[in-house]
């Protein structure tokens, strides 16, 4: 005859036990989803510093074109060819 308090002890520690296996994995699928989530950040970050430097090295070299006489510099008329420029457009 088992009495009734070893019957209560086995029911608590199947429960405790259940209650830290569920808890095991839910650390573990929280770690992940977090892990997943730094990983998309850090790829949105690459892809929007790709695109800036893409866009400064587009820009530049529209610039440099436009600067003739390769002073570095734009003079009034070069910069006024330039405002007439349809590769300039798809930035404004």
């Amino acid at each position: 005859d088992l009495s009734w308090i070893w019957l209560v002890f086995f029911i608590a520690y199947i429960a405790f036990s259940q209650f830290a296996v569920l808890n095991v994995v839910t650390g573990v699928f929280c770690q992940t989803a977090i892990e997943g989530a730094i990983r998309d950040q850090e790829e949105v970050m690459q892809v929007q510093e790709d695109t800036t430097k893409e866009f400064v090295s587009q820009l530049t070299e529209l610039f440099q074109d436009t600067d003739v006489d390769q002073s570095g510099e734009l003079t009034i008329d070069e910069f006024e060819t330039l405002l007439k420029d349809e590769r300039l457009k798809k930035y404004c």
